[in-house]
């Protein structure tokens, strides 16, 4: 047999195993936060000393953590990964308040895409943005303006 036609045929056999194991590691992706218990503990997987309660999603997707200390936090679900955040002063770009109950965070760190949380509750969601606008707003005014650099 032609040394060729054997390199195809590897190469074909290879490709439809790893095209195999890549639709069975592809799996289901349906988790979703069910109860404030569960955001706290995504959430203490990066910030283990974290007490608090959390206000979830209408759809499971992210939650918004209210700390004790009286700071805040997000845990968010992209793709097949939970990531969690601190919501500190400076942190925030921008809130908006959409009319379909989402609250849309923009980050002032660019390598972090904007989070949309999706709360049912109209008096959460305002407590909510309300809060992450103070959170804004505290750090725009403690910001040093004889820096001028961008």
């Amino acid at each position: 047999m032609n040394p060729l036609a054997i390199a195809i045929v590897a190469n074909l056999v290879l490709g439809v195993v790893l095209l195999g194991l890549l639709y069975r590691k592809r799996g289901d992706d349906t988790e979703r936060l069910t109860e404030p218990g569960q955001a706290l503990d995504r959430y203490r997987m990066v910030h283990p000393t974290a007490r608090g309660g959390a206000s979830l999603a209408a759809d499971g997707r992210a939650a918004l953590i209210d700390l004790a200390d009286g700071s805040a936090g997000l845990v968010e679900r992209r793709g097949r990964r939970w990531n969690a955040r601190a919501l500190d002063p400076g942190v925030i770009a921008g809130v908006d308040d959409a009319n379909d109950g989402a609250i849309t965070i923009r980050f002032a760190d660019f390598g972090w895409p904007k989070a949309r949380v999706l709360l049912a509750d109209p008096v959460d969601r305002r407590r909510w943005t309300d809060r992450l606008a103070a959170l804004r707003s505290a750090a725009a005014s403690t910001r040093d303006k004889s820096v001028n650099h961008a």
